[in-house]
């Protein structure tokens, strides 16, 4: 949400321009789906989704709106209204029974959680509130906003405390310390402001960054503080006094996330690489090397043995106790944004740009299932308390809730051809990807359909030569075929050509290759929408020639 904040000036010229779907604008109503979804919620763009603590319901922040449900059922039990701009950020109380909001239009609202009764509004903020958190004893609110302010509230009468002034850029997130003695609030500026809770004192400033602090984290006894920017380091502090223990230099570009172990020994930090350090001494333990991509989540199993890393079109297992990878995960045909385990370990969730939602056995990495139900990338996906429902966030501006019935017993094997690499019942396209994603990767890969331990250009051959004699599915899938590029295909082709190849297979994946360049050379000069929509870090702004010319790309602004 921050990040997208943050580029949101710049990229408004691109809605326009570049004519995306409104989706966000679309009124979704409640309706069942299939394979195990119980509902869709929500009313245009979601801003948070927040469980209540004992699991029983669900708050979604969207429009100027917060909608409550049953997370069971997914039926809607009320609606809170009374913003008048976008909700940014919603939160229970400990005790459940009080929900915080904090909007664009400058305000924080006390709602009854029970009843759905307006309690009071918190006017103090001049911008929008991005952040609100409960102490952990529930007494206490801290709201973070554009205007550079942290605020303390009473949470039961909803009294002004007291202002924290320090900041002088948008406060982006604020959080209590586990015991809830200290105040960590991270702003734009790369700075990190550590406040005593109970006496609202600023006790300093850390000033070890020099870029956008992306992440923090406390480490489970609260005593450390991990902080991951844009400027490629992590920093970590001493939460109770603020020193600075450490600088973790390593990562040769942005850090988008950082996790602690459940001991709270070992901190993984994922961007460019993934990389393991002690958190104790802060010593490099070891980089994890396989992914040729970004890497956008890391998450620990609840035992701490297992660290699972999402990047691009693959998720990767490995031994965080030895840094080995145990095996990829491949089955999406897109960025793989989010992961995460069940609580008990048994599961792993993954959502995509593809807008699926895969489970996995976490024990065996086999595919459960597809979840299927999303018609745009799935930003995040969460377990609920309990284990039996998974919530998932999309940028088509639901959430939608799976029931999950023993999601831990995989589906009956079925007999399929190795050349369905995704196991979707089908050859097509999408496995080609997958393939190609996957060339000069070694060891066991799915990919590799000859078996010969490395994915090469007769694997591509082989799933394509399947692909053309599929009757399950058209040979050129619409959603696999931006993927592909024509220097791509040419090259595979010229590639499979010099292999002089003679079985039947190999020689329709010959000729499908020679359909499938055919299909994407352009047919007429075009600019194309943007990809993905401008509410991202990056966006790819492609276009196609009919022939080869020289091309000057000019964006405007605005006004």
């Amino acid at each position: 949400m921050k990040r997208t904040l943050f580029f949101l000036f710049i990229t408004l010229v691109l809605i326009s321009t570049f004519n995306l779907s409104n989706t966000f604008a679309q009124d979704y109503t409640q309706w069942h789906l299939p394979e195990g979804a119980k509902a869709r919620l929500g009313k245009g763009w979601i801003s948070e989704i927040k469980y209540s603590p004992d699991g029983t319901k669900l708050a979604v922040a969207s429009g100027i709106g917060i909608w409550i449900y049953d997370a069971q059922t997914g039926e809607e039990l009320d609606l809170l209204t009374g913003h008048t701009n976008n909700v940014n950020s919603v939160a229970f109380s400990p005790n459940g029974k009080t929900i915080a909001s904090g909007s664009e239009d400058s305000t924080i609202r006390l709602w009854d959680a029970s009843t759905g009764t307006h309690i009071r509004t918190l006017i103090a903020h001049t911008r929008s509130v991005e952040g609100v958190a409960f102490s952990p004893n529930g007494s206490t609110i801290a709201s973070g906003s554009w205007d550079g302010t942290i605020r303390l509230w009473d949470a039961n009468i909803g009294t002004r405390i007291r202002t924290l002034t320090a900041h002088t850029n948008p406060v982006f997130s604020v959080a209590f310390s586990p015991n809830g003695n200290t105040i960590a609030g991270g702003s734009w500026d790369g700075m990190i402001r550590l406040w005593d809770a109970n006496t609202s004192t600023h006790i300093r400033t850390l000033t070890a960054h020099t870029s956008l602090v992306d992440s923090v984290a406390f480490s489970p006894d609260g005593n450390t503080l991990a902080s991951g920017g844009w400027d490629n380091t992590i920093h970590l502090w001493d939460a109770n006094t603020g020193t600075h223990i450490r600088s973790l230099i390593a990562h040769t570009s942005y850090v988008n996330s950082v996790a602690f172990s459940p001991d709270g020994n070992t901190l993984a930090s994922g961007g460019g690489a993934i990389r393991l350090w002690d958190a104790n001494t802060g010593t490099h333990i070891r980089i994890l090397i396989g992914h040729i991509h970004d890497v956008y989540s890391v998450a620990f199993s609840p035992d701490g043995n297992t660290l699972a890393s999402a990047s691009y079109r693959e998720i990767r297992l490995w031994d965080a106790n030895r840094g080995r990878h145990i095996r990829t995960l491949i089955g999406h045909i897109h960025n793989v944004f989010s992961v995460a385990f069940s609580p008990d370990g048994n599961t792993l969730a993954s959502g995509s740009g593809d807008g699926t939602i895969r489970l996995w056995d976490a024990s065996t990495s086999r595919h459960i299932r597809t979840l299927k139900g999303h018609t745009g990338t799935v930003e995040g996906v969460a377990f609920s308390s309990d284990g039996n429902t998974l919530a998932s966030g999309s940028r088509d501006g639901t959430v939608l809730l799976w029931e999950l019935t023993s999601p831990s017993t995989p589906e009956p094997e079925r007999a399929r051809p190795k050349e369905d690499i995704n196991g979707d019942g089908i050859i097509d396209t999408q496995d080609l990807v997958l393939v190609a994603s996957n060339l000069g990767k070694t060891g066991e890969n799915a990919a590799d359909v000859n078996g010969d331990d490395i994915v090469n250009i007769q694997d591509l051959v082989l799933v394509a030569g399947a692909t053309g004699t599929s009757a399950a599915a058209p040979p050129l899938n619409s959603q696999a075929l931006p993927t592909f590029t024509t220097v791509d295909v040419k090259q595979w082709l010229s590639q499979a050509q010099q292999l002089n190849l003679t079985d039947a297979t190999s020689l329709r994946g010959i000729q499908f290759l020679e359909q499938l360049l055919a299909a994407l050379t352009p047919k007429e000069t075009i600019l194309l929408p943007n990809y993905p929509n401008p509410f991202n870090p990056e966006t790819w702004i492609p276009y196609q020639l009919a022939t080869p010319a020289e091309v000057a790309l000019t964006i405007y602004a605005a006004n």
